[in-house]
């Protein structure tokens, strides 16, 4: 029977760590893509009721903002449970929000500069 040593020991961990460091930075590319600001704006030229409107997305690390007009407001955490290739499943776990919405999952796209959610094309900022 092999001797372990203490610095066999403390080899095999790094090697350990680094392969597990290794694993999710490359799981986590396309998080790493959603991070920043993003928005898109525009006009309802024939509405009555309002001109322009917008929508921010905000991502920071495994949290999210939203804010828009007319008024809407949403923040929480994220998740992607689910990813091929540019197209990523998201878990918003809605933690407060106006008008009161509850947590969803969303399909969006990541593609070149723009996030596409829905049938909105966001620029990064």
């Amino acid at each position: 029977m092999r001797k372990i040593y203490p610095d066999m020991l403390f080899s095999v961990n790094m090697v350990l760590a680094l392969v597990l460091v290794s694993l999710v930075s490359c799981g986590n590319s396309n998080q790493s893509k959603l991070q920043g600001n993003w928005g898109v704006s525009g006009a309802a030229g024939d509405s009555t009721e309002f001109q322009a409107w917008y929508i921010d997305y905000s991502f920071e690390g495994r949290k999210y903002k939203k804010a828009g007009y007319p008024p809407i407001t949403e923040e929480g955490t994220f998740e992607i449970i689910s990813e091929n290739k540019d197209s990523l499943e998201l878990y918003f776990n809605v933690l407060s929000s106006s008008p009161e919405t509850k947590s969803y999952k969303q399909w969006v796209l990541l593609k070149d500069s723009s996030l596409f959610i829905g049938d909105l094309e966001l620029k990064k900022k």
